[in-house]
């Protein structure tokens, strides 16, 4: 046998406790004392050995008849802190070596209160249902004062549901539940619950639908709002008079519900029907279900809908297709629609939503094929120039969605260049990074083309070719090839700051932009030109430059004019200034480098020669980007 003594550092080994039959309580030769062996949760109890020429005693406060209790060695008290009946066991050792044991019952009783919730009813009625949980068990009687000098005390086998008339409603009273121990327990009454009362009927419209849909399976889906406690019946009816109840819930919170076994091509009307604990009920207004049908045409579908009968809840239509809307309408009397943007071979979806003040409702989903029609001209599409070596080339296919089936290819060329040279064909893709361009060079030009699924091709779209930016100080420069050979109205340069700020500058067909900043300028933006299409279609955009306001002017500390092309000239080093001079003067003030262009740097020789090893001064003034005249100063070393 093992006995774990907590606090202790070692175990004791007794192989003939295995004849107790009482577990290690069957020891004997043990005793102690204890304050109390029953009361209320939380219970302390004081224990105190009576045992003379202890070398050591210890009490496993939770004994569980195992022969490995958790002993600790000289405790004197524990409390209780829930409901148990529990066993003491003290164990120890004689100064002579010989063990004893001795154990007590502790009976700790439940404390808790008591949780209800309650109805109101109007008038002076309350309507007050007891929670049936393990803490309400454990007491012999519950004990309810209706804060108006009345008593009810509830007795195992009542009902949980209790009934009190208030005389009068012009106070607000404070019911008091108490759970009660009979038969002169140690333990007598447990923690009181104050539940305060309020006059009012609990408000059934907060429970509504917020969205119906009718399945392909033939099951209504709806949605709504419970409130815990309170009855909900879900009704439909399919002559907008006559409901059924198809099921009845009393959760909280947002409520899935299916009705199962209806007709998709009929429309029927559903609505909750709730009740209080008082039987106080009340109706939403219903909510009618939509009908959708689909038939081809050449090149286009057909839709039509069913009109939603309630002018007073609607609010619009959307149609969608593929599950986006395509389509929105304002009217409730529109109730048709022919769908040009598909293409020959896909299979598309459609829905209607119905949309409402307070919900939607939505039309079972129907799919048809597209046989006819011929194809499409593309949509649109872009060229972004991401940086040196990558060009992302999109494309807006016309009925593309996620039942589409088509090619997509891509043909570059050389601006300029009237070869154009197929780099890929995606299928049921629409957009290809170009990794294998070189931006910083030469300016590309990309022209798209598809075929649909009946094998249907379009002529290539208009090229569109790359714009390439870059910045020299405070001006912006781009490539100056026609971006959209179609024609272009002019470039946009589109300006983003860092703490937000957009916009968007119209700059006619300059292939060049000054930054304009002040003091009041984000300290960082984003710049990128755009080009659009005549019509609107096609884009080109740039490579995106960042653009730091009130950049300064970097000089190294030391520079080698040794003639082994490495840090041989001193240059002074910034973006972004409107002008610049600086001078280098030796120890004695004497100048011995002067220049007003950035570009330009000292090779450390002063009148034709070699000026000496040792330290030099500078002095600049430059304008920055924001118009302000910066002076700095400071020195450096030359070495050799």
């Amino acid at each position: 046998m093992r006995i774990k003594l907590l606090s202790f550092s070692f175990l004791l080994t007794f192989s003939s406790l295995v004849s107790y039959g009482q577990g290690l309580c069957g020891i004997g030769g043990g005793g102690f004392t204890i304050n109390t062996i029953e009361g209320c949760a939380p219970l302390y109890v004081e224990f105190k050995s009576t045992v003379p020429n202890a070398s050591f005693v210890g009490y496993d406060v939770a004994y569980n008849g195992s022969s490995t209790p958790n002993v600790v060695r000289n405790r004197v008290s524990y409390t209780y802190p829930v409901a148990a009946t529990a066993t003491i066991l003290q164990y120890g050792v004689t100064a002579g070596g010989a063990e004893f044991s001795s154990c007590k019952t502790v009976k700790i009783y439940e404390s808790r209160g008591i949780t209800s919730q309650y109805s109101s009813c109007g008038g002076g009625k309350v309507v007050l249902v007891l929670n049936e949980n393990n803490i309400m068990k454990a007491y012999d009687e519950i004990e309810i004062k209706w804060g108006d000098g009345a008593t009810t005390t509830w007795q195992k086998g009542n009902s949980f549901t209790l009934e009190h008339n208030y005389a009068s409603v012009a106070t607000s009273p404070t019911v008091m539940i108490t759970g009660v121990y009979t038969g002169g327990k140690a333990c007598s009454r447990g923690t009181t619950i104050e539940v305060p009362i309020k006059f009012e009927r609990p408000q059934l419209n907060e429970i509504q639908m917020s969205a119906v849909e009718m399945r392909n399976d033939g099951t209504i889906r709806l949605t709504y709002k419970g409130v815990a406690g309170i009855p909900t019946n879900i009704q439909y009816s399919s002559d907008g008079s006559t409901y059924v109840t198809s099921g009845r819930r009393v959760s909280g919170g947002t409520q899935p519900y299916e009705i199962k076994g209806m007709n998709i091509g009929q429309i029927y009307k559903v609505r909750l029907s709730s009740e209080d604990l008082c039987a106080g009920s009340t109706e939403t207004l219903p909510i009618s279900t939509m009908t959708l049908s689909v038939t081809a045409n050449d090149g286009s579908n057909n839709l039509k809908w069913s009109q939603y009968p309630d002018a007073s809840q609607f609010e619009g239509y959307d149609l969608l297709r593929d599950g986006t809307v395509v389509k929105s309408f304002n009217a409730i009397g529109e109730i048709t629609y022919t769908d040009d943007e598909v293409e020959c071979g896909t299979f598309v979806e459609y829905q209607i939503v119905a949309k409402l003040k307070t919900a939607t409702s939505t039309s079972a989903a129907v799919g048809i094929k597209v046989e006819t029609g011929s194809a499409k001209p593309l949509n649109g599409g872009s060229v972004s120039v991401l940086d040196a070596s990558s060009v992302v080339i999109k494309a807006d296919v016309p009925g593309a969605g996620p039942n589409t089936s088509y090619e997509l290819s891509i043909e570059r060329a050389e601006a300029g260049s009237t070869l154009f040279k197929k780099i890929i064909t995606l299928y049921n893709e629409s957009e290809y990074t170009d990794n294998a361009a070189k931006t910083s060079e030469l300016s590309y030009c990309y022209r798209m083309s598809y075929e649909n699924s009946c094998g249907q091709k379009v002529p290539a779209s208009a090229p569109v070719c790359t714009i390439l930016l870059s910045k020299n100080l405070t001006t912006l420069n781009w490539t100056g090839e026609t971006p959209i050979l179609g024609g272009v109205e002019e470039y946009t340069v589109v300006k983003t700051g860092s703490a937000g700020s957009a916009e968007d500058i119209p700059v006619e067909k300059n292939t060049s932009y000054t930054v304009k900043l002040n003091n009041q300028s984000d300290l960082e933006y984003n710049f990128l030109v755009k080009a659009v299409s005549q019509d609107g279609d096609f884009e080109s955009l740039s490579n995106i430059i960042n653009y730091r306001r009130n950049a300064g002017v970097f000089i190294p500390d030391a520079f080698t004019p040794n003639g082994d092309g490495f840090n041989d000239i001193l240059e002074a080093k910034s973006e972004q200034l409107q002008s610049f001079n600086m001078s280098v003067m030796n120890r004695w003030g004497v100048v011995v480098f002067h220049s007003d262009d950035i570009a330009k740097g000292w090779d450390g020789t002063f009148e034709g020669t070699s000026a000496p090893v040792g330290y030099y001064y500078y002095k600049m003034t430059f304008v920055d980007d924001i118009n302000q005249t910066v002076e700095k100063s400071g020195t450096f070393m030359l070495l050799r």
